[in-house]
């Protein structure tokens, strides 16, 4: 089994390694120690770490993860969407953020470097997706995956801001199929049945973990212990390739606790168990039933509540009927940013009581009473308009096709879900009794909320939620002028620059080339297009276009957004169009030149005519009359 066979391989390399710098065949070279965890703590720069992070997934309004860049904004194309957000998150007090895929045909370098230049660190995800995508049936395929994973990671090796690494996110939800396609091994089927187990199967829904002697215990413990030992060895191929942490973003469901406590030892290159949860406003006995199964420490991949009171949770769970209420009726649903900042606000006080970043959880040990949590990731940084499309519950029809029956709907759907007009900010969710409102709409989870400027430029509201966790984070209030509206951003990529900002340089250059002359008429030309106040205030000048295209923009940078932009008309140049281009330049030196040369022939003309005026007027002096006169009778 590869599970076994890889990291049987890493361990004896480790210990030769260990061997040779004992007996000083090699040099332990000195450099900043990598991230890494002794007992329950995460250590970074040397120094116990406790993850504040935020979910990342920054898909622009019209834009949806089912269509290219399919999620994939992590790119220098689109630098302005990450150049917009890093700095806020950061601001907000933030340390990590959390994506959940990137394609792995094209480089996120300058993505990665942009983190680390914000003071932020990256947890990235290796996208499976479910198992019809990522097949696991056969030793092959898994071993497709493992490879697949260890060199996308060791291509990403030096960045140091990138320090974890999900291999696949809620690999144990049923939903997805991996623990299905594990238990039906044609060489040892572990008979494990998938139906919850009110209907007879071993997924706990509503009942307890299965005892020693019970049908479903055996066949649980079959199929998770393969399930682990498939992380596992993603995990070992992974560490070999780099010194980074490697977990797998687990769903806190079936009894997440009890897989832990019987298959923990089947994982021990995995760094952390993981879930996300989201159990109400308190995380109840998870992480007392946590402690108690592993020594390893926890880390919360998702937590959070979205920021809309739905009356579709008003009814009943048994009732299943669709909800047909709609953004902005009278139905007395709205916007409740205050619930989402509150429960936001209480969660992570939880997880800080339970940090295993404290001094004295340095000590801390299997079914310790704190220290279990090394922090976690608050879902999410921004709406998400696409994810109506495949909603857990909707209608097939919707509502406004017209085969549309209720007959067709999920329970608690809202009937115009699945909506995939991604620029339509719809309810689409399910139904859930730990909600603050009994549901969970899937689109309002943003501590920011988008509004579509042009293109795929956004601008972002503030929730309350940014800034009661700015003020326990940081201690810092509002700030007006982290957020501004769309007029306001595309006003600082498209107006011109100060007067005091502009680039003298580049005008003393040009002033050195071109004779005064020329540069005093050019100023004067400049002037005539337009007063200079005004100019400053009109967006590119008032000698372009404002351009939110980011294909047009070109790409960005780490450090630079480039998009919007300013499309210049004919002979302007500069970011704000404030100068003229090269050409005009060369138009204006060649017209300087002709005119020269014409003043040039006609000084000449004037400097001959008078010479030969001189010259008569002398001629007529001496001989008393014109020097033609005396010829003029001949002829």
């Amino acid at each position: 089994e590869l599970a076994e066979v890889v990291p049987s391989m890493w361990m004896c390399q480790q210990t030769l390694a260990r061997c040779l710098l004992i007996i000083g065949v090699l040099t332990p070279v000195t450099a900043s120690p990598s991230p890494h965890i002794v007992g329950r703590q995460l250590f970074v720069d040397g120094k116990p770490f406790e993850v504040r992070g935020i979910c990342y997934s920054p898909v622009p309004v019209n834009d949806s993860v089912y269509f290219a860049p399919y999620g994939d904004y992590f790119t220098a194309e689109y630098s302005f969407i990450w150049m917009r957000d890093l700095p806020r998150i950061k601001a907000m007090g933030a340390n990590m953020i959390r994506i959940y895929s990137w394609s792995l045909d094209v480089d996120h370098s300058e993505f990665i470097d942009a983190v680390e230049a914000h003071g932020l660190y990256l947890m990235a995800t290796y996208y499976l997706g479910d198992a019809s995508e990522s097949p696991v049936s056969t030793q092959e395929q898994r071993d497709k995956l493992i490879s697949g994973f260890a060199d996308e990671v060791e291509k990403y090796a030096q960045h140091k801001a990138l320090i974890i690494w999900s291999f696949g996110n809620e690999l144990n939800g049923v939903w997805n199929g991996y623990l299905q396609q594990l238990s039906r091994s044609q060489v040892d089927p572990c008979a494990w049945d998938e139906r919850y187990d009110d209907k007879g199967g071993c997924w706990i829904h509503s009942g307890r973990a299965p005892r020693p002697g019970e049908p479903c215990y055996e066949s649980t413990f079959c199929v998770y212990k393969r399930l682990f030992q498939f992380i596992n060895a993603a995990a070992a191929a992974a560490s070999a390739k780099a010194e980074v942490l490697v977990v797998s973003a687990f769903a806190d469901v079936d009894a997440l606790y009890d897989k832990v406590a019987r298959c923990d030892d089947f994982a021990p290159y995995v760094a952390a168990w993981t879930a996300q949860v989201y159990r109400g406003n308190t995380f109840g006995d998870f992480f007392e039933r946590m402690s108690n199964s592993t020594s390893k420490p926890v880390l919360l991949t998702e937590y959070g509540v979205d920021a809309y009171h739905d009356v579709c949770g008003d009814a009943k769970e048994d009732n299943s009927a669709p909800c047909y209420n709609m953004l902005g009726d009278s139905s007395q649903s709205y916007e409740d940013g205050h619930a989402q900042a509150d429960f936001a606000g209480k969660l992570t006080t939880e997880i800080q009581s339970q940090s295993s970043a404290l001094e004295h959880c340095s000590k801390a040990v299997r079914g310790s009473k704190d220290c279990t949590c090394m922090g976690g990731f608050l879902m999410s940084w921004v709406d998400e308009f696409w994810k109506g499309a495949r909603s857990q519950a909707g209608c097939d029809p919707t509502y406004f096709e017209p085969k549309f029956s209720p007959a067709t709907c999920d329970a608690h759907a809202h009937v115009t879900c699945g909506n995939w007009n991604a620029s339509d900010h719809d309810l689409c969710g399910y139904w859930l009794e730990s909600a603050p409102d009994h549901y969970v709409n899937e689109e309002w989870f943003g501590i920011t909320s988008p509004t579509r400027c042009g293109d795929k430029i956004n601008s972002l509201r503030s929730r309350q939620i940014y800034w009661s966790m700015r003020k326990l984070w940081t201690g810092k209030g509002y700030d007006s002028s982290l957020f501004p509206s769309c007029q306001e951003m595309l006003d600082e990529q498209c107006l011109p620059p100060a007067p005091e900002q502009k680039d003298r340089g580049q005008r003393r250059k040009l002033s050195s080339a071109l004779p005064s002359l020329l540069e005093s008429a050019l100023e004067l030309l400049a002037s005539a297009f337009g007063d200079s106040a005004v100019q400053a205030s009109l967006q590119c000048a008032g000698r372009g276009t404002c351009t939110t295209n980011h294909k047009e923009c070109g790409h960005g940078g780490f450090n630079v957004s480039v998009t919007p932009c300013c499309t210049c008309d004919f002979g302007f140049a500069g970011s704000a169009c404030e100068q003229f281009d090269a050409r005009t330049y060369i138009a204006f030196g060649a017209s300087y030149a002709l005119l020269f040369l014409l003043v040039l022939i006609m000084l000449l003309g004037i400097f001959t005519h008078i010479k030969r005026f001189m010259q008569e007027r002398k001629l007529r002096h001496m001989y008393g009359r014109p020097l033609t006169a005396a010829f003029s009778g001949h002829y």
